[in-house]
């Protein structure tokens, strides 16, 4: 009674609000314990901060932290790194957005990079373009582990080939020599590729059309053909420097012809992993000089060779065609004497003197394979006002053999010396 009869003074409502209230439960929380045990309040305001700020962990610029995803749409993504307050994602580049929209959920614990601890809102500011790069490449390694095929965009032509960019905005690079057809490729396009290589640290990946059709691992290549070998292949593309071939086991049923290699090459895997591709140098046609290969071969012709070597850069087999022939030219030293007199007809006349075919061995749609025999009259050996027709008959005699060229060095048989002429 007497308690409640004394005046209220200005102060004896604070401790009740404060018990009431929020802080005092703060002020509560801290209080510190001395060495006998007993909790006192903080000493001053910049223990008190200290105290708060140990409820939060301090951010560094480039730092990486761990958090969730709170919220995630394309005007913003916010994520709790256990801060003062959210952290806001930023990311500018729009593919890069959709990927995150893409391959996030709310909920999903994520690593990110701190870019500033403290915006002007007082919100940290992160990053998750390495945790994007981390997710893609991931699934570059398990397509590639998977020999599996995806599609990708021609972007631009480069040296060497073409810039490809895959559903997530990957830049690639597609080399020509990985190509199926020259014909319908350029920007614009979509095809289906495997990963040939890839670097994560480089952020690199290096992709091939021809794997979606033709076996492009080393080691199986190794496996189903040695040098040496004679084989027997179907022309797929007639270049000037030379023929693409692919390479069937003999068990497999070549029910597939060479044209339209892109549309047999769809599906997931592609549908050729036995076939290996093969390329014949236009220097291992014959033993003749070989200039225009589209007179002689076509696309779907068949063509018989012997594997040189494996092409391990190109991942394929390098063929040669004038290894399967009679060398004709082995033992003309044999066959001709030096002074003996033979016949030939005019093959091809340029300035610096005439080629003759001394003997024909005359192959499919012209071409010599075996080389035949052919003789050449240098210009300084025909005389002055002397001319020559292509398919003109000829008759020399034997100066020498020239085993580099491989053709036998002549000396016209003049009727009439002219004056002059020695």
């Amino acid at each position: 009674m007497v308690d409640n009869l004394k005046p209220k003074t200005k102060n004896s409502s604070k401790p009740v609000r404060q018990a009431q209230g929020k802080p005092a439960g703060s002020m509560a929380e801290l209080t510190r314990s001395t060495s006998s045990g007993s909790r006192k309040p903080a000493s001053s305001m910049g223990e008190l901060m200290a105290k708060q700020g140990s409820f939060f962990q301090v951010l560094q610029k480039g730092q990486a932290v761990s958090g969730i995803i709170k919220k995630l749409t394309p005007q913003e993504i916010l994520m709790d790194i256990g801060a003062k307050g959210d952290a806001l994602v930023i990311e500018f580049d729009k593919q890069n957005l959709e990927n995150l929209l893409a391959n996030l959920k709310v909920g999903d614990r994520v690593t990110a990079t701190v870019i500033s601890p403290e915006s002007e809102e007082g919100f940290p500011v992160v990053s998750l373009r390495r945790m994007l790069d981390d997710i893609i490449f991931n699934k570059f390694e398990d397509l590639a582990r998977r020999d599996e095929a995806f599609e990708v965009e021609v972007a631009e032509p480069t040296r060497g080939g073409y810039f490809t960019l895959t559903g997530e905005g990957v830049r690639g690079f597609l080399p020509a020599s990985q190509i199926l057809s020259q014909e319908s490729i350029g920007p614009g396009a979509k095809i289906k590729v495997k990963i040939l290589e890839y670097d994560r640290s480089k952020k690199r990946a290096v992709f091939s059309e021809k794997a979606t059709f033709f076996l492009t691992n080393i080691d199986s290549i190794k496996a189903l053909l040695k040098p040496g070998e004679i084989i027997e292949a179907e022309i797929t593309e007639v270049a000037p420097y030379g023929l693409f071939v692919k390479i069937e086991p003999p068990a497999r049923s070549p029910t597939r012809r060479a044209s339209g290699l892109r549309e047999q090459a769809s599906g997931p895997g592609g549908k050729g992993e036995a076939v290996v591709e093969g390329f014949v140098h236009i220097s291992e046609i014959s033993y003749a000089r070989v200039e225009n290969l589209g007179a002689s071969y076509k696309v779907g012709g068949k063509i018989k060779a012997e594997v040189l070597e494996i092409d391990t850069a190109n991942r394929r087999v390098n063929l040669s065609i004038k290894k399967t022939l009679e060398d004709v030219f082995a033992n003309v030293r044999n066959k001709y004497k030096v002074e003996e007199k033979v016949r030939g007809t005019v093959t091809e006349v340029k300035t610096r003197g005439i080629t003759l075919a001394i003997e024909d061995a005359s192959g499919p749609e012209g071409l010599r394979p075996g080389g035949g025999v052919n003789g050449f009259i240098p210009s300084d050996k025909i005389p002055s006002g002397t001319t020559y027709d292509v398919g003109q008959d000829v008759e020399a005699v034997v100066v020498d053999f020239d085993g580099r060229r491989r053709v036998i060095i002549l000396s016209p048989i003049l009727k009439a010396i002219p004056i002059g002429y020695r």
